[in-house]
């Protein structure tokens, strides 16, 4: 095959489209979220529904990485109700969450039906989503619901049942990942809900996107069209001669 101009520049259309400079998070990188009014130490972002100074819509407009990095574009979305934030007097071992640090889990915020939205990732993108549901003296069971995946966890267990971890979750097409709860209060039979930190990390480079995907078949066109032309032409030589 002959690589002519319009077919090098298509080749090099779909390597930048699939390119990591694109990704939002790189692989290993991090978002953490820190629930409560104990500020983080480790650049984690913060929510205390408590707090005049927090949004009163429940959005984080300017949101970092853990490295204290600003990620333009990315927001995070929280809804509830009757959220505020509390002392949890964590029971959680901190050996057991690694992912985070005594700041993060040593308060939380709780209320109904507490939500959160990740908006301006890169589709296609695989991540780990980790939280801690940790509370000393109250048996809140807090059930994480991420698209199909769901996770309960148990507020005074010290032996993991505190964390909950999704291994492998993508974006929509959208770039947005959503994550609701449902409560099993023990102690009131309510749908009481609790959750200290969360921490968003990101996996792997992103599948091929719908650009992606079609400039591949641009590519292929051009190589039908070229071999297609060659092959007309081989003919009417052929026929003249």
């Amino acid at each position: 095959m002959k690589i002519t101009p319009l077919t090098l520049m298509v080749l090099t259309m779909v390597l930048s489209v699939g390119s990591s400079d694109a990704l939002v998070l790189q692989p290993g990188q991090s978002i953490g979220i820190d629930f409560g009014a104990t500020p983080s130490t480790n650049h984690f972002n913060q929510w205390d529904p408590s707090n005049s100074a927090t949004p009163a819509d429940g959005i984080l407009s300017i949101v970092t990485d853990t490295t204290g990095t600003t990620l333009p574009g990315v927001k995070v979305v929280f809804g509830g109700t009757e959220a505020q934030s509390t002392s949890a007097a964590t029971t959680q071992d901190i050996a057991n969450t690694p992912a985070f640090d005594l700041s993060n889990i040593e308060d939380a915020v709780v209320g109904y039906d507490l939500s959160m939205t990740f908006t301006g990732l890169a589709p296609g993108q695989s991540y780990t989503l980790s939280f801690v549901s940790s509370y000393s003296g109250r048996n809140i069971g807090t059930e994480f619901l991420c698209g199909p995946q769901a996770i309960l966890t148990n507020s005074m267990s010290t032996i993991g049942e505190t964390l909950a971890v999704f291994g492998e979750i993508y974006v929509d097409g959208e770039g947005k990942i959503v994550i609701t709860t449902l409560g099993h209060d023990s102690l009131l039979g309510s749908h009481w809900v609790g959750v200290n930190a969360a921490r968003l990390t990101a996996n792997s480079v992103p599948e091929p996107s719908g650009w992606t995907l079609a400039l591949l078949g641009m590519a292929g066109l051009v190589f039908v069209y070229r071999r297609a032309s060659l092959q007309i032409q081989g003919s009417v030589r052929k026929g003249c001669a």
